[in-house]
């Protein structure tokens, strides 16, 4: 649905495609929180602290889709297959967790994240750049979950 503005152009109607979003969030907060219940007391405070934000963000924002305070985006610039080749690695990376654990299945989806992502020219220097910081956030993320947070990896 869409309404005509003061000065004659359109806007679009209310952002029913952020309210789908909101539901999904919503459904996945719910499942992180509920999932969380196996994992140490340490371990739980991130899968539910990021739940609880992503049920109470989806909730807020269905709340304003039904007051009609949101209005539907514009359309996207840019690559549909970018984007669908990341949401496919992070679901790959997500299956690949347990067979070949936190570390290996990582480190190939941030390999494979950049090749996407990254619209200049490579150089050696870029490279050697992407792999060190990479390898630093990985083997910090590892140390913070498996370490500190005593939580699970695989």
């Amino acid at each position: 649905m869409t309404e005509q503005t003061a000065d004659g152009g359109k806007t679009r109607g209310a952002d029913l495609g952020g309210a789908a979003g909101s539901v999904l969030a919503i459904v996945v907060g719910a499942a992180a929180i509920w999932n969380s219940s196996d994992f140490s007391m340490l371990g739980a405070v991130f899968p539910r602290a990021i739940g609880g934000l992503l049920v109470l963000i989806g909730a807020v924002y269905l709340v304003l889709v039904l007051l009609g305070r949101t209005r539907g985006g514009s359309p996207l610039q840019g690559s549909n297959l970018r984007r669908a080749a990341l949401a496919l690695v992070m679901l790959g990376w997500a299956y690949a967790l347990v067979p070949l654990g936190f570390l290996l299945s990582s480190a190939i989806a941030f390999v494979l994240l950049m090749l996407i992502a990254h619209h200049d020219r490579w150089t050696a220097g870029r490279v050697v750049i992407y792999l060190g910081s990479g390898a630093v956030v990985l083997g910090g993320l590892y140390a913070l979950f498996k370490i500190v947070l005593l939580v699970p990896l695989p």
